[in-house]
């Protein structure tokens, strides 16, 4: 089995400007970084941009957590934010800049001889499709639809505000499980690492998306779409090229289209497929 490697990122119905970025490569490894900048917060497209380059340079590093523990992943997990968003913060200070245009998520996703691994900064969207066809998606969200962004972490009273404004801080993160048996939830703490890991042996497709996935809407009768719903139709590509991810989704939208179905945010999805 070959691998198929693509990313692609456009821009939602509701939004000026795109602030959803994404990048893919095969060195060191193969993978996909992605982040998706704050809607309210104007240039964050930079941001996205910086965190996402920024995590590119350490993606070395982030390699080590297949020979790590659980608490020794968590650790580096948490380093490498740090190191990441004050790197790009210094880099904002000599653009001129304010540091919140930081206010970014931020999905790292790679893969190894055995797995592909996938760590989030804020919310985001994994979607997995297997060998037998069967979809699932997994979808990380935080109360208010306010992600814990890497940018708080330069800032003590933007940090207490944000807490402050989550209610109880013990559940203010959700990690939604979506199959064909159904949802599970599971309620976390909004400061609590994002890591998952993927053997890669079941798994025909690996998708990383950020929550424009979730933003797909009937314009006629105003209701959303179900995110799995949209990931079958997403990762059901018509061939395997070197812009198969942005031929699928630029396909996706206007067949949507014709049926009232637009996407308002910005959408970036990054996959990692098998060819036979």
């Amino acid at each position: 089995m070959s691998l198929a490697l693509d990313s692609y990122y456009t821009i939602g119905q509701s939004h000026r400007v795109c602030q959803d970025y994404g990048r893919h490569g095969w060195i060191p490894c193969p993978h996909v970084i992605l982040s998706d900048g704050c809607s309210a917060e104007p240039d964050s497209d930079i941001g996205a941009r910086l965190l996402v380059l920024n995590a590119h340079s350490l993606l070395p590093q982030f390699l080590a957590c297949s020979d790590l523990n659980e608490t020794e992943q968590t650790a580096l997990h948490q380093q490498l934010g740090e190191q990441i968003v004050q790197r790009a913060a210094g880099q904002a200070r000599d653009m001129g800049v304010d540091e919140t245009v930081l206010d970014a998520t931020l999905l790292v996703a790679w893969r190894d001889r055995t797995s592909v691994y996938v760590h989030l900064y804020g919310d985001g969207c994994i979607l997995t499709k297997t060998i037998d066809g069967e979809v699932a998606v997994i979808q990380v969200e935080y109360a208010e639809n306010a992600p814990y962004y890497l940018s708080y972490l330069l800032d003590r009273n933007r940090q207490m505000l944000y807490q402050e404004m989550m209610g109880d801080p013990a559940i203010a993160k959700t990690v939604n499980y979506r199959n064909e048996a159904g949802i599970r939830r599971q309620m976390e703490r909004f400061d609590a690492p994002t890591m998952f890991r993927f053997e890669q042996a079941a798994l025909q497709t690996l998708a990383v998306s950020t929550d424009g996935l979730m933003s797909f809407i009937n314009a006629d009768t105003f209701e959303y779409l179900d995110a799995r719903d949209v990931a079958q139709v997403l990762l059901d590509f018509r061939s395997i090229d070197s812009d198969f991810v942005g031929s699928q989704i630029r396909t996706v939208l206007v067949e949507y289209g014709e049926r009232s179905i637009i996407c308002l945010d910005d959408l970036c999805m990054g996959v990692f497929c098998k060819e036979s």
